[in-house]
């Protein structure tokens, strides 16, 4: 099956400029018109895998090539695949042979095995399968991977199990089995971690273990590509319902586990009732001792300047770190996508890309809020950035200009984008 591509090509405008100085990246609409964009991840042999969800309820994966390396899909993607009863997809993630995708309707982490041609589909090997109780209120998978330190051939995994509340701690078990391992009790507002041996294909988890409690619904997830340590981003406590106008108490946060804590200790992160309040930065306490032994944020999300119509960030999606070619100034950061809620009039401005430096002191919009859609997807190359947007259903490359190939002509022009508001955020 192949999707019919729409007219993709150079685009000028979503870059937040003067912020950022556009003249330092090639800013290209890689495809267009795709059907729910969530995640992407480069191939071995250089083309671009992505998730979609067909009416938000077919998991799939699709490929893109771009031969050229023009920065825009050579075509169609062709599906590689395809779950027609496991809902909505969300993220891609590999560390090793095997590729691993969220399936949020199936409520799964299901792993995928490459054919013997880049081209050819992908085989489902396995899958952990996640039994929640009714009503959870956060059962989307945020995933993050590596290769398991001293276990050639076996991978970690990381993923999170959200609060079962929107601002209390849970109380019922959720139940995790799969991949040869018999079912097991896992608590919520916690991060998990388990090796997987994918030796022969097969993939086999074993040493499940809590690395994180007290946080409330983590979907990006990513470890630093030197130091080891695992970054997260939390989505804080909401308003008072989705329609209600009024901001969050929560701002939420990027967190870090340092990479000789993981799988060792049990950080905890505040939830419920210990975190930084929104707008003021005040670390609120609610009853005594509840921030004792709680492991501080790095940063916490709080609106960049004053704007009349309450433009700001919400909803932290997925994060990656600074490709290495990019410009001086973003080094060892990390961008961190925003999926958003309704603003005034039913406009989605709370749904930036933000970028924190390497000293978690900087704070700046690197797309503007209510620029595209929802950027539910962030992924870095050594030269460039992609952004999947979610409610505007194209993918985006962000590559830094002196990495792009000099070529005959470049043909710039406008480009229409197709904005979808009123996207319910991941919080």
């Amino acid at each position: 099956m192949l999707f019919v591509l729409a007219v993709s090509g150079y685009c000028t405008n979503i870059l937040n400029v003067p912020t950022v100085d556009s003249s330092l990246f090639r800013v290209t609409q890689f495809a267009s018109g795709q059907p729910l964009p969530n995640s992407v991840i480069r191939a071995k042999d250089g083309s671009l895998l992505a998730v979609q969800s067909p009416g938000f309820s077919t998991a799939q994966v699709v490929r893109y090539t771009d031969t050229n390396k023009d920065g825009i899909a050579d075509g169609s993607p062709t599906v590689l695949y395809s779950n027609a009863s496991g809902g909505a997809g969300t993220q891609i993630k590999s560390a090793g042979e095997l590729y691993y995708i969220g399936e949020f309707g199936a409520k799964s982490i299901t792993a995928l095995a490459p054919g013997a041609n880049a081209g050819d589909p992908l085989n489902k090997v396995g899958s952990l399968d996640f039994q929640y109780p009714a009503g959870h209120g956060h059962p989307t998978p945020g995933l993050a991977m590596r290769q398991t330190p001293g276990q050639p051939g076996s991978v970690d995994l990381v993923f999170n199990i959200g609060s079962e509340f929107d601002s209390a701690v849970s109380t019922t078990p959720v139940i995790v089995s799969g991949m040869g391992m018999a079912a097991q009790s896992l608590q919520g507002d916690s991060l998990y971690m388990v090796t997987i041996s994918e030796v022969g294909g097969t993939p086999i988890a074993s040493n499940l273990r809590q690395v994180a409690s007290g946080i409330r619904n983590v979907y990006g997830m990513a470890f630093h590509p030197t130091t080891g340590d695992l970054y997260f981003a939390d989505n804080a406590i909401d308003e008072a319902g989705v329609a209600n106008p009024l901001e969050p108490p929560q701002a939420d946060e990027l967190n870090r586990i340092p990479a000789a804590d993981l799988g060792t200790s049990v950080l905890r992160f505040g939830y419920p009732n210990c975190y930084p309040q929104y707008r003021t930065n005040v670390l609120l306490e609610l009853g005594s001792g509840a921030c004792n032994g709680v492991t501080t944020s790095l940063i916490n999300f709080q609106p960049q300047g004053i704007d009349a119509s309450g433009a700001r960030s919400e909803g932290p999606a997925e994060i990656a770190f600074a490709p290495s070619l990019f410009p001086g100034l973003y080094q060892g950061g990390v961008f961190v996508g925003f999926s958003g809620g309704t603003g005034p009039q039913g406009t989605n401005n709370q749904n930036p890309l933000v970028f924190v430096d390497s000293t978690n002191s900087l704070l700046q919009y690197f797309v503007a809020p209510g620029t595209i859609g929802n950027i539910l997807g962030v992924y870095a190359t050594e030269d460039s950035l992609f952004l999947s947007d979610w409610g505007g259903g194209s993918i985006y490359q962000i590559q830094a200009i002196e990495a792009v190939p000099e070529p005959g002509t470049f043909v710039f022009g406008l480009i229409g984008l197709a904005v979808v508001a009123g996207w319910r955020r991941v919080r």
